[in-house]
């Protein structure tokens, strides 16, 4: 039969080592492919932007240029004296042409279509007044107007025609025009870098370019091109586009300026920019992966012979320790064969060392500590041999025990037989107990209802006398206040007696005061009659208040033996009250006493219910013990017989034990042999 080969992890490393190393190469290179474009798109757009910045910033020179030509050639005397002098203001024109590159074609026209022009192209017919820059001009009204940019005469290039009003001194308008070429832009946008592959344009808003870096492009129309409808289609008026269906390498910038401006500027690069750069950092990359790869491979082999010496080495001292024999990973051994330096140095047992080295050094704690137990069994495998002669000992002086303990169970069958009547017994009287228990613990639960019964009787009875009290406290302060008042009264009417003396004092002053005015009347004769009228009158008057006062103080006296008598009735009544206050007070006192006794008493049936329930449990589990006593009492009586008869089973049994003790014995020297043949400990 063939001999399978073994499958080896050293192939397994090895792949594993390559994935590793490669995984992070293609992250690498997919990482670097990634910053680099982005670097490259930046980049381009700093670019693009830079050239529609310069394109812009030529147009503005142009439109300066322009303006200052136009403003200089208006601000001359022949266009500021009383008339508009056509001739002058030919030669004056034609002077700036020479002078100032700036002005084309430079043309005065007055408001009736009279004009005069340095360039002799222009046809007899030539009407200035239906031109585009006249209409403007004279719409504006002031300030410099531009026309829409149109191809040169000459066709060499595109040209703008700037112009503006001028009035005389007597008020007189004209205007004044030059064509201005975008030659200045196209010269300054012409050595504009914009990548390698890109274009910047300037372009008319209806889709004419006039000026651009790839001079093939100047006049031709891209109106319906894509790349000019979506600038056109944009709401913002500068930033970048991406025309559909386009890359983001063919962003486009664009810058609209003003909203009056008539070009836009715009630039960019063809879909190919980026393919230069990226194919050589592609090449570069596949280039230093494939040399990674291969010395990923070289390194990936020589970790593989290593891992595949060190499981070596491993095996072969499993594969021993196995066959039972027990050898330790010695230094010395390991330097014998002929491996790798590094693959001995891994495997060396170090308890402070690698992963690897630890494992040996565990390895041989195992080997040490199996043959440590191995020597062990071997000694106990003796022993066991020495004791199974003593077990046979023990077996024999166990039969003849044996004879004995029938015999006892003979006698242990007559006593159980008295116990389990005594037992029938005592289940019966048990049984009279728990019928008594039941009668009392009935009794006792009637007892507990009516104790509660009373015990909440007694508590509303408490709540009626706690009432009682409150509204007897509360008619006690108003006999109180009663008792004060009339005090207070009786002092009152003492009072009005000592006024009433006052009064009578008051009346004997005036009835004396009367009688002597009646006499000095009577003294005066004729003149006092009419006094002595009055004091006749006030006499009688306090002889009547005289003798009222006498009732008043009459009733007084009588209101105050009254009043005296009320006080004294009332402090009576008020000590009569106390009095039934703490009567009261008391009776609540010996309510709450009887109360709490109740309560105690309650609790005191309730705990006898409690026990008598606790009695009845422990009852029924002594009955049911007993019945269990019985039970087992009789199955004691039956068992002792079985036991009789089972001794001589265990006379038999103990015959065979004897038999197995010896082949015991025989079994242990077996034992002992194999483990002495089986097992072998190398020692250092």
């Amino acid at each position: 039969m063939n001999r399978k080969k073994n499958k080896s992890v050293g192939n397994i490393f090895a792949i594993l080592l390559i994935i590793v190393a490669i995984l992070p190469i293609l992250i690498m290179l997919v990482s670097s492919y990634t910053n680099t474009y982005n670097l490259l798109i930046n980049r381009i757009s700093l670019s693009r932007k830079d050239a529609v910045e310069a394109a812009l910033s030529n147009r503005a020179e142009l439109r300066k240029q322009a303006n200052q030509a136009l403003s200089g050639l208006a601000s001359q005397k022949v266009f500021k004296s009383t008339s508009f002098d056509m001739n002058k203001i030919k030669e004056s024109i034609a002077t700036a042409e020479k002078e100032n590159r700036t002005i084309k074609n430079a043309i005065f026209s007055d408001l009736n279509g009279n004009y005069v022009a340095n360039s002799s192209s222009l046809k007899g017919n030539y009407d200035p007044t239906v031109r585009p820059w006249f209409k403007g001009a004279v719409k504006k009204g002031t300030g410099v107007y531009w026309a829409k940019p149109t191809l040169s005469s000459t066709g060499d290039g595109y040209v703008t025609t700037v112009s503006e009003v001028i009035k005389n001194s007597k008020g007189q308008k004209g205007v004044l025009s030059f064509n201005v070429s975008y030659g200045i832009v196209q010269s300054g946008i012409k050595h504009v870098g914009v990548g390698r592959t890109g274009n910047v344009m300037l372009v008319s808003n209806g889709g004419v370019v006039v000026a651009s870096k790839n001079s093939k492009l100047i006049g031709k129309s891209i109106k319906n091109t894509l790349l000019y409808k979506t600038v056109m289609n944009s709401k913002k008026r500068s930033g970048s586009v991406i025309p559909r269906g386009d890359s983001k390498v063919q962003s486009v910038y664009f810058d609209k300026g003003s909203s009056d401006s008539l070009t836009f500027a715009v630039s960019q690069v063809k879909k190919v920019e980026l393919n230069q750069e990226l194919g050589a950092l592609i090449q570069n990359t596949i280039i230093i992966s494939l040399i990674m790869i291969v010395v990923i491979i070289i390194l990936s082999i020589v970790i593989t012979r290593i891992i595949k010496q060190i499981f070596e080495i491993l095996k072969e001292y499993f594969e021993k320790t196995g066959k039972g024999e027990f050898e330790i990973i010695q230094v010395e051994k390991l330097k014998e064969k002929k491996i790798l330096g590094i693959s001995r140095k891994m495997v060396q047992p170090n308890e402070s060392g690698n992963e690897l080295q630890v494992l040996s050094s565990n390895f041989n704690k195992m080997v040490n500590s199996i043959a440590d137990l191995v020597t062990k069994v071997q000694a106990e495998s003796s022993n066991v041999y020495d004791k199974s002669d003593e077990l046979l000992s023990l077996a024999k002086q166990t039969s003849t025990a044996t004879e004995e303990v029938a015999k006892a169970t003979t006698g242990v069958a007559k006593v159980t037989s008295v116990q389990a009547q005594d037992t029938e017994k005592s289940v019966e009287q048990v049984q009279n107990l728990s019928q008594i228990v039941q009668e009392l613990r009935g009794s006792v639960l009637q007892a507990t209802d009516k104790s509660g019964k009373a015990a909440k009787l007694n508590e509303e009875n408490i709540a009626i006398s706690k009432h009682v009290n409150d509204n007897w406290n509360n008619e006690l302060g108003q006999m109180r206040t009663l008792s004060k008042s009339m005090g207070e009264l009786n002092n009152n009417v003492k009072n009005i007696n000592k006024i009433i003396g006052v009064i009578n004092g008051i009346s004997q002053q005036t009835n004396l005061l009367a009688l002597n005015a009646s006499i000095e009347a009577a003294s005066a004769g004729e003149a006092g009659k009419g006094f002595s009228v009055v004091a006749s009158e006030i006499r009688k008057l306090s002889e009547q208040t005289k003798d009222s006062t006498h009732e008043i103080e009459k009733i007084i006296g009588i209101i105050t033996e009254q009043s005296d008598v009320m006080v004294g009735q009332t402090g009576k009544s008020l000590e009569g009250g106390e009095k039934q206050a703490e009567l009261i007070g008391r009776a609540i006192e010996s309510s709450n006493e009887v109360y709490s006794i109740n309560k105690d008493v309650v609790q005191t049936i309730q705990s006898i219910e409690v026990a008598s329930g606790d009695l009845e449990k422990i009852q029924d589990e002594v009955l049911k013990n007993l019945e269990s006593i019985s039970a087992s009492t009789e199955e004691n009586a039956a068992g002792t017989e079985e036991v009789s008869a089972n001794s001589e089973e265990v006379l038999a049994t103990m015959e065979e034990l004897t038999l197995t003790v010896a082949d015991l014995q025989k079994g242990s020297k077996k034992l002992k042999d194999n483990l002495k043949e089986q097992f072998k400990i190398i020692k250092k």
